[in-house]
């Protein structure tokens, strides 16, 4: 039994023999499984409707697309509603609680409470105004001559109005023991 399937191999592997010999090397000719050669024959049918398509027919470039998929992007951007010109005072309690965190958060008390680096928000005295519009361009764009950092990179225009807000409903008017004094106009 032994004999005949050595036999049966030896018949097979000689009809697989490839008539190259290098030093008395015999090499098999193993074709490449099924499976493999579906998926070579289906990717030259791709790269034919490929060529076609995109350098025949002209179709969309690598750079069309990002352009697209950009516009798209920017389509479901939300859109910012705040107008710096109109901005509207918020006096509930869930922006006064932001407000006070943020103000809080971003160490504004280190220059605007018994430091007195800053001016006192505490008093009635504004340097810059002391409309809510005023405060909140103030707070986003800062001023350099005065040492006030700008925090529009650092905060949204939400924020920015719950702070400006909390300055101005809670902090405005009331006046605590340690106070610059009064500095600029009367509001």
């Amino acid at each position: 039994m032994a004999n005949d399937e050595q036999y049966s191999q030896e018949t097979q592997d000689s009809k697989l023999m490839i008539d190259h010999d290098y030093d008395g090397i015999k090499e098999l000719d193993n074709p490449p499984p099924p499976w493999l050669m579906y998926i070579f024959y289906a990717s030259i049918i791709w790269s034919v409707f490929y060529v076609f398509y995109y350098h025949v027919y002209d179709g969309p470039t690598q750079i069309d697309e990002y352009n697209t998929e950009m516009a798209e992007a920017e389509a479901q951007r939300p859109v910012n509603t705040f107008d710096e010109n109109n901005i509207a005072l918020l006096t509930d309690e869930a922006s006064m609680a932001e407000g006070l965190k943020l103000y809080g958060s971003k160490a504004c008390d280190a220059c605007h409470s018994a430091s007195n680096i800053g001016p006192d928000l505490t008093d009635n005295f504004w340097i810059n105004g002391g409309s809510i519009a005023d405060v909140f361009k103030i707070i986003k764009y800062g001023k350099a001559e005065k040492g006030m950092t700008p925090f529009q990179s650092q905060m949204t225009d939400e924020q920015i109005n719950q702070v400006s807000s909390y300055i101005l409903v809670k902090m405005k008017g009331a006046s605590t023991a340690n106070t610059k004094g009064p500095e600029g106009d009367e509001i």
